[in-house]
């Protein structure tokens, strides 16, 4: 990344730790001041450059989804689907709650457009149509979640849902989503820029991107909305 990209994102990491704390204090006193979670890593080499509460637990919400596609990804490097394949959709994907593309129970979508769905509006609908499709049953695949976490070395991490609705049992943490998005983007370079699709179309509707940092800041490539 560009050392100018670098220097953007750290005034404004300065300027959103001064508001959040006055000036004159320390990032040690933002820390304790803020419940949040935060980390700054250099992905190529995963040295941490800023970090607060990063292995404290948090319930992961849609960033789960880096997760589901992390799988999806998996299964087509090694062949064992395609981009073209159809995936069904169950009257349980139907019925998940918002956000989603509101597909019928009996209908499928391709694994390129299911991909889309996930980087763009996050559809809840689709990442369980993806567990079902690799899983057989949404338990199983964040059973897989779960194993393939433990493996990329995200201690701090257990899945239970695909698309990150609330659950009580689901956490993460801030190194652990750190190292997720590093393992994306090395792992599956050939899948990487499907996050910073602007828009994608959806039987004759389009749909943009809800990060609007893509639009807004120079450098964001996505991985994901949440």
């Amino acid at each position: 990344m560009r050392p100018d990209w670098w220097a953007s994102v750290l005034k404004t990491l300065a300027i959103a730790v001064a508001l959040i704390i006055g000036s004159g204090a320390s990032l040690e006193t933002a820390a304790a001041a803020v419940p949040n979670s935060a980390i700054i890593v250099d992905a190529k080499t995963g040295k941490m450059l800023y970090g607060a509460n990063v292995d404290a637990q948090r319930h992961p919400a849609s960033l789960t989804k880096m997760m589901t596609l992390y799988l999806l990804f998996d299964a087509l490097a090694s062949g064992k689907t395609s981009l073209d394949a159809r995936m069904p959709v169950s009257a349980y994907a139907s019925a998940q709650a918002p956000s989603k593309l509101g597909m019928k129970p009996g209908s499928s979508i391709s694994v390129r457009d299911g991909i889309l769905a996930i980087v763009t509006k996050s559809a809840n609908d689709v990442a369980v149509v993806i567990a079902e499709y690799l899983g057989g049953s949404e338990k199983n695949f964040a059973a897989r979640m779960t194993r393939q976490a433990k493996a990329l070395g995200m201690t701090r991490s257990n899945f239970v849902n695909a698309s990150g609705l609330p659950a009580a049992q689901q956490w993460t943490s801030a190194r652990d989503m750190a190292t997720l998005g590093r393992a994306l983007r090395e792992h599956f370079p050939q899948y990487y820029d499907y996050f910073s699709t602007p828009s994608f179309v959806w039987n004759g509707r389009r749909i943009g991107n809800h990060n609007g940092l893509l639009r807004r800041m120079d450098g964001v490539d996505g991985i994901k909305t949440g």
